[in-house]
């Protein structure tokens, strides 16, 4: 079983303890920034994804065998390609961010809000916040809009077409 988790979870105790129970019976777990469905693929054949992306209590849908199943399937390997193992530190690029400091950065040049931000990495907005501002100290600027110039100037982020 491979599961890949939000980097949140790192913070989250009875989560680590579930993730070092799935270990302890041959599971592999790891995390990333941002996730682009909730779902769970069975022996590739099935997958099982919410009705509704925004709350999963609502329901979901079962989906069997096609290219439907296989499309997501790849889509999983290509996260887990990129997700970090749970025992392991997440990484720090050229720029000292972290995978979560740079999705945020990404986000906040996207002009998502605070609260959006958020709820994509399954954080707090609180969370958001403090990371939008200490990304905003680090390039030396009092706005988003400002972060986002020197973002692009010092090479954080590429520039837009």
């Amino acid at each position: 079983m491979r599961t890949v988790y939000l980097d949140s979870v790192r913070n989250h105790q009875p989560t680590l303890d579930h993730v070092k129970w799935l270990n302890s019976l041959g599971g592999r777990v790891r995390t990333t920034p941002t996730l682009p469905i909730r779902m769970i693929v069975i022996d590739r054949r099935q997958a099982i994804l919410p009705l509704d992306t925004m709350d999963a209590r609502v329901g979901a849908v079962v989906l069997t065998g096609g290219s439907v199943v296989s499309a997501l399937c790849a889509l999983f390997e290509n996260v887990w390609a990129d997700a970090v193992p749970i025992g392991d530190s997440t990484a720090v690029d050229r720029h000292g961010m972290a995978p979560l400091e740079a999705r945020t950065l990404r986000m906040l040049a996207e002009g998502l809000t605070d609260e959006a931000i958020a709820k994509r990495l399954g954080v707090s907005p609180r969370t958001a916040r403090r990371i939008a501002a200490e990304l905003m100290d680090r390039l030396d600027a009092r706005s988003r809009f400002q972060a986002g110039v020197h973002a692009v100037q010092d090479g954080w982020l590429p520039p837009t077409r």
